[in-house]
């Protein structure tokens, strides 16, 4: 019999797409509703989890089809910055607890092309700040007495994936933790996803479905005014200006900002390195070299070859700063 699986994310890595493309065409397991897992797993506090009411609101054991969760805030929360590893570590051991025996799925993606994706994401959701001021949010915001939780933002600990590969090897055993690159995805979807059917015990009924892309990023010509319109809407991150709340405005500049993303008039999707910057991304590549290399070891998997950072010899370049005056006015 299939066992379960769990498809935790990572966040920007097509979960999107497999949620509405392909998981919906199994016909070896079923997919569970986004909303009823949040709601499970992650809309109680700390201290409030049953695992034997979960199994029952998830319906494990009346003898359906095997479960397939997919939803990446399982493996945190966008924007929330350090606090999200926090969240992701407790859902593992909850998701554990639950489905002791599932098989667990996760996407990593290269940092500098993550990042950028994130930003872009945050722009989709609200945010108003400027790539640098996103990515770097401690030389724009004061800490509160280095209290770093008290204010949500980014923090590349989030992009950091070896920590939460490694709790779900612990947890689950590394022979059921599968874990795959982006990147291999977006080069041969129809390879990647035949592996997975293969490892996963996962069966696909056939359908053009799955060529249909997800949550497009936002365009060149589209990120200013994505920035500008949402200088009138208090939604939906902390981390930005508001100058004005327009009621109903949130979803309206969403759909307007999303039929002119349509237009190739606004220009093509913005390379990662060219939204970061270089000495951004030279500082995001140094950062993550280490346990990148732990990651392609425990991928068994190039990942140099397809672009992540993996050699950390040599000095690491100084973080990316403002000078002493503007940190000084930081608010």
């Amino acid at each position: 019999m299939p066992r379960a699986i769990l498809h935790i994310g990572f966040h920007k890595t097509a979960t999107s797409w497999f949620q509405t493309a392909v998981y919906p065409r199994s016909t070896s397991h079923r997919l569970i509703d986004r909303d009823l897992v949040r709601g499970v797993f992650m809309d109680s506090d700390a201290f409030d989890f049953d695992a034997a009411e979960a199994r029952a609101r998830l319906r494990l054991d009346e003898g359906l089809l095997a479960p397939l969760l997919c939803e990446e805030e399982l493996s945190g929360v966008l924007h929330i910055g350090a606090a999200s590893t926090f969240i992701a570590k407790e859902v593992a051991s909850r998701l554990h607890a639950t489905l002791p025996d599932a098989q667990v799925v996760i996407f990593v993606r290269e940092q500098i092309d993550a990042a950028a994706s994130w930003y872009l994401q945050y722009l989709k959701e609200g945010g108003t700040a400027s790539a640098r001021r996103y990515l770097f949010a401690d030389e724009y915001l004061f800490p509160g007495r280095f209290m770093l939780f008290k204010t949500p933002r980014f923090d590349f600990s989030q992009l950091d994936y070896a920590g939460l590969i490694a709790t779900y090897d612990s947890l689950f055993g590394r022979e059921n933790v599968h874990v795959f690159a982006y990147e291999d995805l977006a080069g041969d979807s129809a390879a990647l996803l035949a592996e997975m059917e293969q490892r996963l015990g996962l069966s696909l009924a056939d359908s053009g479905s799955a060529a249909r892309r997800v949550n497009r990023a936002y365009r060149r010509g589209i990120i200013p005014l994505a920035r500008a319109a949402n200088l009138f809407t208090g939604r939906q991150v902390a981390n930005k200006r508001t100058l004005l709340h327009l009621p109903f405005w949130y979803r309206m500049r969403w759909e307007i900002l999303e039929r002119l993303n349509a237009s190739a008039l606004f220009g093509g999707r913005p390379e990662a390195g060219a939204l970061i910057g270089k000495a951004a991304s030279d500082w995001i590549g140094r950062r993550f070299a280490r346990s990148n290399a732990w990651l392609a070891r425990r991928m068994d998997r190039d990942l140099g070859a397809i672009g992540y950072s993996v050699d950390s010899s040599g000095d690491q370049p100084d973080l990316p700063k403002r000078t002493p005056l503007l940190r000084w006015t930081r608010k």
